[in-house]
């Protein structure tokens, strides 16, 4: 047996005992919390968030103009854009890695079956960083969040290699980092963002522990990686 299928075993295994340690009605919240702020979801809230608390970074004076497909702009092909190449073009392709066999569950619990769903979401976000980056009305804030968010799914899958690194908390720490970005471009109101974005952040990191889907390191590791990679995006953006 292959060191690979070895790590497989063990990680299911360990997840199987794990599993039923924790009360049913335990686990079902810690599966929707994970179902809440999956990764995939997270972009789409940045750009959400962006939209309602800041709507002028669009050219728009309210928010629903911003999700509109009518008008001159029909601006809401942006979200649309943005949507299918974050999440739901990403998740099809897990969906028929699962319909092959490649991978046990689209929920990708082992290393081993991480890596070509990382490579293959990492090519469509580059794509629409690529495309985002010709749209010159598109707010620079969501050039760096779709940025940031692709140098933290890269780093990810690097660290993966060695150890299982918590994707849900790459994400969350990137939304906390995209909360203080809005705040920061924000009028008035969206401090208690940052309040919601610590406490998610929290809560997603506490499912994934009682869930056992991950070691105590890898959560704060993708903290540190979702949080950090959005910055080291904002500089690189405004500098260059």
């Amino acid at each position: 047996m292959s060191s690979d299928s070895e790590s497989t075993n063990i990680d299911l295994l360990m997840y199987e005992r794990h599993a039923a340690l924790i009360p049913t009605g335990m686990q079902y919240i810690a599966q929707f919390i994970s179902f809440l702020f999956h990764p995939l979801f997270i972009l789409s809230y940045g750009y959400i968030l962006l939209a309602i608390f800041n709507p002028f970074l669009f050219g728009e004076a309210n928010t629903e103009r911003i999700f509109s497909f009518s008008g001159k702009t029909g601006k809401g092909i942006w979200f649309i854009n943005l949507l299918l190449f974050s999440c739901v073009i990403p998740f099809i392709g897990v969906l028929l890695m699962r319909m092959l066999g490649m991978v046990s569950s689209v929920s990708l619990r082992t290393q081993d079956e991480r890596k070509i769903p990382y490579v293959m979401a990492g090519m469509f976000y580059m794509a629409m960083v690529a495309q985002n980056s010709t749209n010159t009305s598109l707010p620079m804030e969501i050039k760096i969040f779709a940025l940031g968010a692709t140098i933290a799914l890269f780093v990810a899958f690097f660290i993966n290699l060695f150890s299982k690194i918590s994707m849900h908390t790459v994400g969350m720490g990137g939304f906390l980092a995209m909360i203080i970005i809005i705040i920061a471009r924000s009028y008035v109101g969206a401090e208690p963002l940052f309040i919601f974005g610590i406490l998610a952040c929290g809560l997603t990191g506490t499912a994934r522990l009682l869930l056992g889907a991950h070691k105590t390191a890898d959560i704060y590791g993708g903290y540190f990686v979702g949080f950090l990679s959005q910055f080291i995006a904002l500089q690189y953006i405004f500098s260059s």
